[in-house]
């Protein structure tokens, strides 16, 4: 697969350092829109899992992080979400396949306000975006209407995050999110996004040289 110029980030619904970077990608497209959104999988297939009290335990040490890091709030709802729902499954497929809708059918850059919804419904509000009917309400609340992940089918999600894997894995990405300059010349240059959490204008800075460079 040929991957043309420009920044790609490459999450997950259900990764909540992903959650984290929002406030970078979403400044970001501020000064350059449409910038490519991949989702690669983090729980599909054998890597699906349900919520048991270790994973539960692994998951609230890595939230508190992110929001020390980050600034970005974990809702009250969505900690009780973790605690009673014991036969949760974590099911990144269906939020994904809601991304690969809006990018196909909704207008441009509207897959960045799905994906700040349908994170948001997960991390805020406790709503289960493993549902098809959840994530179909965030499409219909954060793009154009008539959207529904139906119009995208399973194999089709899983070659996109085939192509996802394929980039991270050529720019020697370590996990999500993942931010990749792509050059006209073809090089990749894997962005320190670790660095940069909670300072979206330094982020900005930091790509702001590179990507005027290829879009001008």
């Amino acid at each position: 697969m040929v991957f043309q110029a420009g920044l790609y980030w490459i999450i997950d619904p259900l990764c909540g350092w992903s959650y984290g970077a929002l406030p970078l990608m979403n400044r970001i497209a501020q000064h350059f829109p449409h910038q490519p959104i991949l989702s690669g999988g983090l729980f599909i297939g054998a890597n699906r899992r349900t919520l048991n009290p270790e994973w539960v335990a692994h998951v609230n040490e890595h939230d508190a992080r992110i929001a020390t890091l980050t600034g970005m709030k974990f809702g009250d709802r969505y900690h009780q979400m973790l605690l009673e729902d014991s036969t949760l499954m974590l099911d990144s497929l269906p939020a994904t396949r809601g991304l690969l809708a809006a990018q196909r059918f909704a207008k441009p850059g509207e897959d960045l306000n799905y994906l700040n919804a349908v994170q948001r419904a997960w991390y805020v509000d406790g709503q289960n975006i493993t549902q098809t009917a959840v994530v179909n309400q965030m499409l219909e609340q954060a793009i154009s209407p008539g959207v529904k992940l139906e119009q995208i089918t399973e194999s089709e999600a899983l070659e996109s995050i085939q192509h996802a894997r394929m980039l991270m894995a050529m720019a020697k990405g370590q996990g999500f999110p993942t931010a990749v300059i792509i050059d006209t010349d073809g090089q990749c240059t894997l962005l320190p996004v670790a660095q940069y959490y909670g300072q979206p204008d330094a982020f900005l800075a930091l790509v702001k040289p590179q990507l005027t460079r290829i879009h001008r």
